[in-house]
């Protein structure tokens, strides 16, 4: 956490920090990122940075935790919670997909906890930006399975597992040139990766989710 230092100084100074230090950490990995060149990107004395967190380690954990908080608000701060499972995910995959266009920063953060050498942070990390995620989407798979808009035969637990994990590798297309390549290659899409471009994978993606859980 940062010191109390950090949250008395102004708010326009705490964003440019903070985004300057996710899209450095995001650039060169934690290992490569200099505090100096960050102080310099962030426009302060190289000494403030220490004024405000105890460590480089408790500077990326904070921004990696600010990251996952930004993602939720722009994903499930807009998003009904009476909606059904498969209006849920619709949004869930077409906001992701914003946010990750708008922000690729903080998706690469994520992607390099799991990177070896990394250990000490994905320990710290991995179960807070996991279990959020698939705590909503067993909830909400049974409680639409109780309303009869889910097949009562689907295991909840694999289901859940399997609309994240498309999530992850949709959001990482977006980022990653090898996943890029194998969306070229499977989905036979060009190099266009707009919004406009995306829409027809979202809704191809959602609509064999909906196909596999909805009742016959």
């Amino acid at each position: 956490m940062p010191k109390e230092t950090f949250f008395k100084i102004d708010e326009d100074k705490r964003e440019r920090l903070l985004r300057e230090a996710a899209g450095l950490f995001a650039e060169r990995g934690f290992n490569q990122t200099d505090m100096a060149q960050l102080a310099s990107r962030a426009g302060i004395a190289k000494g403030s940075i220490y004024n405000y967190f105890e460590s480089k380690e408790d500077l990326y954990l904070y921004v990696c935790r600010d990251g996952m908080q930004r993602s939720r608000e722009a994903i499930y701060g807009r998003m009904d919670p009476e909606w059904d499972i498969y209006r849920q995910i619709e949004h869930i995959f077409r906001q992701g997909a914003r946010f990750v266009q708008s922000h690729p920063e903080y998706l690469i953060l994520y992607a390099n906890i799991s990177s070896a050498g990394m250990e000490r942070f994905s320990e710290q990390m991995s179960l807070e930006v996991e279990k959020y995620t698939a705590d909503h989407l067993k909830r909400l798979i049974r409680r639409d399975m109780q309303r009869g808009l889910v097949r009562d035969d689907v295991n909840v637990n694999f289901a859940a597992f399997m609309v994240n994990s498309l999530y992850i590798i949709l959001m990482a297309s977006l980022v990653s040139s090898h996943f890029k390549i194998r969306l070229q290659e499977y989905l036979e899409m060009g190099d266009d990766f707009t919004e406009a471009a995306l829409e027809p994978l979202i809704q191809g993606t959602t609509n064999m989710i909906n196909n596999l859980l909805r009742p016959v």
